[in-house]
């Protein structure tokens, strides 16, 4: 029994780093060495189907993704063959340790390229996400109603190492919220939990140098939420800022970020905070588009006069910018 709580102390254990974004780690037996390997039970035909299962889920989520990364190298849609990456090495990092006892997984017949598009291969990407997740919420319920609490801790490491922040649904527009959205009136529900997000956000930046990066998860699920779940609050355009501002500070995340940012002051024209400014940066100095940059640092000039040395900044950067293009 101290065998298993100690493995079970370990497995929950968050590392935190500063200025390091970790996944949780992974799981020790009780003399501190990784876990490598794990037997199936020959006796247990429910757990053997469940591993065969969650094997079988896993190398088919891993073809779609490849499937889709080969299609954005084919298209030279360089950005979301970024993303496939991450969410491929999301995948691959997310178990540290294989099942033995049942038979390898049938690998899936390749698909062409040449005989899909974009939206197809996207849907396949999230359905065999979908199901890899339902097979391992299978395999949590088997091993916790057998009481078999050590491989239920790894198996619930798999889903703690999984990171939703690296899946993606590879359109912006199903992704992020109408720009049509308008904020109606004020709803209590709504400014509690803004509340509740924005407390998180300053705690997962406690001082310069140091993000408690689970902290900022949570603030950004927050935050999303209260946008899908009152789209008519007063809240929602600053809540898109701080949605951006997680994405492009700690996740480097650019166009997610930009997406919401647009939404920010296109949900309220009049926000005092500093979404143009934002977006002009990440358009000049991570993504080099010198005619987006200089259009929204003409926008900052018009619309962020709260802020003066922001306006200050625009102008010299637009003048920089011109003269570099001659």
């Amino acid at each position: 029994m101290a065998t298993v709580r100690n493995i079970l102390l370990v497995m929950a254990f968050m590392v935190f780093a500063s200025g390091c974004d970790s996944p949780p780690a992974g799981p020790n037996t009780a003399d501190g060495k990784a876990v490598k390997t794990v037997a199936v039970n020959p006796s247990d035909a429910a757990e053997a189907a469940a591993v065969s299962d969650l094997q079988s889920a896993a190398g088919a989520y891993k073809q779609a993704l490849k499937v889709l990364q080969t299609y954005y190298v084919k298209t030279g849609a360089y950005h979301k063959q970024v993303w496939t990456e991450k969410e491929l090495a999301n995948l691959n990092g997310a178990q540290t340790f294989t099942f033995e006892g049942v038979s390898a997984p049938v690998t899936p017949p390749s698909e062409s390229v040449a005989d899909i598009n974009e939206a197809a291969a996207v849907e396949t990407v999230l359905a065999k996400r979908r199901n890899w997740q339902r097979r391992l919420e299978k395999l949590t319920r088997h091993y916790s109603q057998k009481g078999l609490n050590f491989k239920l801790a790894l198996v619930r490491n798999i889903q703690a190492r999984f990171d939703p922040i690296r899946t993606y649904v590879y359109f912006m527009h199903a992704e992020v919220p109408p720009a049509d959205l308008k904020p109606a009136g004020v709803i209590g529900a709504a400014d509690a939990l803004f509340k509740e997000a924005l407390k998180l956000y300053r705690q997962g930046k406690p001082l310069p140098g140091i993000t408690d990066y689970p902290k900022q998860r949570q603030a950004l699920l927050k935050f999303r939420q209260l946008v899908k779940k009152y789209p008519t609050s007063t809240k929602i355009a600053q809540s898109a800022y701080y949605i951006a501002e997680i994405y492009k500070e700690y996740f480097g995340e650019n166009l997610r970020a930009l997406a919401w940012y647009e939404r920010a002051w296109q949900w309220d024209k009049n926000i005092t905070l500093p979404a143009r400014s934002q977006a002009a940066y990440i358009y000049d100095f991570r993504l080099g588009q010198r005619g987006k940059a200089i259009a929204l640092y003409q926008e900052v000039i018009k619309c962020e006069g709260f802020d003066w040395n922001r306006v200050r900044y625009a102008r010299q950067r637009i003048k920089e910018l011109t003269e570099e293009k001659r």
